[in-house]
């Protein structure tokens, strides 16, 4: 999105006292710049409309232009509330830094401008605040020695907002911290510190207490934020930007209906020549290149040839409505790309990928263009189009006939094998073909579900890079889908699953003052049968596979099938299948089983 929009200066200016999210925080760490601001908008420089995310770092080509939540949802009495990010063209801006009180979700200028910043810390910094305090309780640690400068605590560590306003109804805890002498305050000169996911990480708090975007009543939501990234030889982790949230309900109101999204403007180098995508096996939306060589445009730098691929997956979606049952794996949806699903855990499933929804900067018809009212975002958050036509299967997603294929996700490719996506009918591949000009922004989204309140709901996405050293931009796709697997596994190694919905990022702090890359989950082999076979491999899922996801390769690493890991007897149809030998992955947050397939 490089068209320039109209900058009031004599109203920005006048309007300066009012805190709306200008002061932001970079990433900069593993070959990427990211900037986050203080309301929860993601790169874009609204005062120079000059998009900040960055990769390869000192490229100088980016790969979005914006991007920020969308939640929404019905009161008892039917009314919508919704915020959003798209632009945020002041004074149309939906998210203000800062908390809200526990008791009505509502707060101050004060506390807004306050909280209009965005912290950064390193896990070096923490490491070595640590380190110092631990010397200094350590009979045979010398100070001196270990310390011949002395140590002064940085202001990142000084300054980090671990607790909150709570004698004026702000919650108590905000940012998480490793609390060293285990008083239950934030005091750095006694050894306490931040607790942070990856080598870098940024916090701010944001709300939506004047909701102006979207037309609409706030929610009364408030959010904490944790965009973090690691420097590391692993190879899934170059160029990959991870986010947490955590989202508390602070209103009085229970909403129904509630959709969660995030809404990204893909700008791959130049905008005027890119595609989008969704992968919904994968829960991953993204953007690639129409042709093989990105050239530079309106001002912005191109990527060149042999162009790369870029795109945003769901890692961790909001629960599901407890209904005190452990729901079974299936090729439905929410099933089939959701969390938790058959493990024999109660209650403990997410969404995954709901819908995946395009629309265009200058589209032709008035349907399928940026939303101005809150219907018009509530729409896009449900797969359906402004004028209320559901979205459908094939062209460009957009058929007036009743009987049209009603669908979830735009532009599947091949990621949809089960026909998830379209009640079961099982479709051909779909992406897009047609190299017209309309800059494309895409929308995921996640549920229906229940907000409550004082209910939390943590959720966790990564931003993915990917470029293929030859084949075309299509490679590049392929590079990425392949990066993303990687990426979805190490997310499963984090200690982000077993944390009470409660307790938000703290819990991740009780015995992990920092976390570097973690573990990863334990190999096996998986035995596939009969092998050679014509037409259906089967195999026995061990338990720590259920509810994974089986992945099938050709021999140059084309991936040719996917499907949900079942309890018990899972059989694998080959019978479509050039012969020939195939590689098999299944993957869960507790192991990752290969094996191979021989198709005669």
């Amino acid at each position: 999105m490089r068209n320039s929009y109209a900058i009031f200066l004599v109203a920005l200016l006048c309007n300066a006292a009012q805190a709306w999210g200008q002061a932001y925080g970079e990433l900069e760490i593993n070959n990427v710049r990211a900037r986050f601001y203080a309301n929860g908008r993601v790169s874009l420089d609204t005062l120079s409309s000059s998009a900040n995310f960055e990769v390869p770092l000192g490229g100088g080509a980016t790969t979005l232009y914006v991007g920020g939540l969308w939640v929404g949802g019905q009161t008892s009495s039917g009314q919508l509330s919704l915020s959003s990010t798209l632009y945020d063209q002041h004074p149309d801006v939906d998210f203000y830094p800062g908390p809200l009180t526990t008791t009505d979700g509502t707060t101050t200028q004060a506390i807004s401008d306050q909280y209009d910043r965005v912290w950064s810390i390193t896990r070096a910094e923490i490491a070595t605040h640590l380190a110092y305090f631990q010397c200094l309780g350590d009979p045979n640690c010398d100070v001196a020695i270990e310390f011949p400068g002395g140590y002064t605590i940085p202001a990142s560590i000084l300054e980090w907002p671990a607790i909150g306003q709570f004698t004026l109804g702000y919650d108590l805890d905000l940012a998480p911290f490793y609390d060293y002498d285990q008083d239950g305050n934030y005091v750095p000169a006694s050894g306490d510190a931040p607790c942070i996911l990856g080598d870098q990480a940024l916090f701010n708090v944001f709300n939506d207490h004047l909701s102006a975007q979207s037309g609409d009543q706030p929610m009364g939501v408030e959010v904490q934020a944790m965009p973090f990234a690691y420097n590391s030889d692993e190879p899934a982790l170059d160029g990959t930007v991870f986010m947490r949230y955590h989202l508390i309900n602070r209103s009085t109101q229970t909403y129904t209906n509630t959709m969660l999204g995030f809404f990204n403007d893909f700008d791959l180098g130049c905008a005027n020549d890119d595609f989008i995508g969704c992968d919904p096996s994968r829960n991953l939306a993204y953007a690639y290149n129409w042709d093989d060589n990105d050239e530079g445009c309106l001002g912005a730098g191109g990527y060149g040839t042999q162009p790369p691929a870029f795109g945003m997956v769901l890692l961790k979606g909001p629960l599901m409505d407890a209904n005190a049952e452990d729901d079974p794996a299936s090729n439905e949806l929410p099933n089939w790309n959701g969390h938790g699903f058959g493990d024999a855990i109660v209650d403990n499933e997410r969404f995954g990928l709901a819908h995946f929804m395009y629309f265009n900067r200058e589209a032709t018809l008035n349907c399928c263009n940026d939303p101005n009212t809150e219907g018009d975002h509530y729409n896009y958050l449900r797969g359906i189009w402004k004028d209320g036509v559901t979205m459908s299967y094939g062209g460009v997603g957009y058929n007036p006939d009743p009987n049209a294929l009603a669908c979830a996700f735009m532009f599947p490719g091949s990621g949809d094998p089960v026909g998830a996506g379209t009640g079961g009918a099982i479709q051909g591949p779909w992406s897009e073909v047609q190299q017209v000009l309309p800059d494309r922004r895409g929308l995921m989204s996640m549920g229906a579900f229940t907000l409550v309140p004082g209910q939390h709901m943590d959720l966790v996405f990564a931003y993915v890079y990917a470029r293929a050293a030859s084949g075309g931009a299509l490679a590049s796709v392929a590079a990425l889908q392949a990066r993303v697997d990687s990426v979805s596994a190490f997310a499963n190694t984090l200690p982000i699953w077993n944390v009470s919905e409660v307790d938000g990022f703290h819990g991740q702090c009780v015995d992990y003052p920092f976390l570097g890359v973690p573990d990863q989950p334990a190999f096996g082999r998986l035995t596939l049968f009969p092998s050679p076979a014509a037409e259906q491999v089967r195999f026995d899922a061990p338990s720590d596979l259920i509810g994974g996801i089986l992945t099938l390769r050709d021999a140059i690493g084309r991936i040719v099938l996917r499907q949900r890991v079942v309890p018990g007897m899972n059989d694998i149809e080959i019978s479509l299948l050039a012969k020939g030998i195939y590689t098999c992955e299944a993957v869960t947050a507790r192991a990752r089983f290969t094996g191979r397939v021989v198709k005669e």
